[in-house]
């Protein structure tokens, strides 16, 4: 009998759409199955474009623009009321469709349903690797702790107490984990290739979010080509071009000389398989994108800002260095297969009896 896959995923930004689309097509490769996804947000738009999806209320992370501790309360006065409500059609879809396994993409509302009705569970999340590494190296900005101790302490409580299974993407912190969160490398969308000349372009690649871009400052390079994919800048040189929002990326990353992205790990992800020298620019009090910025200077493809306001001349650092940078990146052969290796494991325990 063919598999039965139930994706549940969370749609702030467009991160986990994209390399869902990479685990689901690979999915597809493996064999016959069906495949049932339960999204809000952008990930409800971009999904339903492809797959049976089922739409969730939607839930945002933030309000105004920015991501803090008063903006993250201020969005979610009617939090409690809206993730009942999510949890609830969740366990209906989980009674109708009976999948074989339940994938939470960074998702709540089916943690309990899924262990209540005794399915499997497994989850693609990282606060394991952000939470131990954060504890390991013992520095931790004191804007970011907000973040850290009420979201990434409190999703990794989740993920250890719920699912059979965490599959991890890591880009290079490598820390020992608990032994059923398997760490896996980057997911990256298939259309995404590395470049092998430098473009002529400054390539700003911003999240769907639209969280803490109005402070992103890109007026020093006015000197520079500029195109902009994602939400809108306002900080840009007269001649930057504006793109919008687009799952076709790679006729546009193309052209890169620099690339500036957001911390999101996807985006950090699709950086490391480009192999171009990167910019990027963690949302403010965000501690995994603070983290994902130390992983960027770790693996020297780049520099990451101290602040959006600094972005422009962050990108004139490394124009100004940028055959180190461009060699960097280049000689940079951290593996971006984790789609593949994620597709197998949730194809091999849709097919195990039980995961405990």
């Amino acid at each position: 009998m063919k598999p039965r896959f139930l994706f549940c995923v969370v749609g702030v930004g467009a991160g986990n759409t994209t390399r869902n689309l990479a685990i689901l097509r690979e999915l597809r490769t493996l064999g016959d199955c069906d495949i049932l996804i339960a999204a809000q947000g952008n990930a409800r738009k971009l999904l339903s474009q492809h797959y049976q999806t089922i739409g969730l209320h939607d839930i945002g992370y933030s309000s105004g623009g920015n991501f803090s501790a008063l903006s993250i309360a201020k969005s979610n006065l009617g939090f409690p009321y809206r993730f009942l409500q999510n949890m609830k059609a969740t366990e209906r879809i989980m009674r109708d469709f009976k999948p074989d396994l339940v994938v939470a993409d960074s998702d709540f509302y089916c943690l309990r349903p899924a262990r209540k009705l005794g399915l499997k569970l497994a989850s693609i999340n990282n606060s394991a690797l952000i939470v131990e590494y954060i504890r390991t190296d013992g520095t931790l900005p004191p804007n970011c702790r907000f973040s850290y101790n009420v979201i990434e302490r409190s999703d990794y409580w989740l993920q250890r107490r719920y699912p059979h299974r965490v599959l991890c993407p890591d880009a290079g912190i490598g820390i020992p984990l608990p032994p059923k969160f398997v760490p896996i490398p980057p997911m990256v969308r298939p259309d995404i290739v590395p470049l092998t000349e430098p473009g002529d372009e400054i390539v700003v690649l911003t999240s769907g979010s639209g969280l803490d871009v109005d402070t992103i400052d890109l007026t020093p390079l006015h000197d520079h080509k500029i195109r902009m994919l994602g939400t809108r800048l306002t900080r840009v040189p007269a001649q930057a071009n504006f793109v919008g929002f687009t799952l076709d990326v790679m006729e546009h990353l193309r052209h890169a000389r620099v690339l500036v992205i957001q911390g999101g790990f996807s985006s950090l992800s699709e950086a490391i398989k480009l192999r171009v020298p990167t910019v990027i620019i963690p949302i403010a009090n965000h501690a995994e994108q603070w983290v994902n910025g130390r992983v960027v200077e770790k693996l020297g493809i780049g520099r990451c800002a101290k602040s959006a306001a600094d972005a422009g001349a962050e990108v004139l650092g490394i124009i100004g260095e940028y055959e180190k940078f461009w060699t960097s990146a280049q000689g940079n052969q951290q593996p971006t297969s984790g789609h593949i290796v994620a597709a197998q494991k949730l194809w091999d325990w849709a097919h195990l009896t039980s995961l405990d």
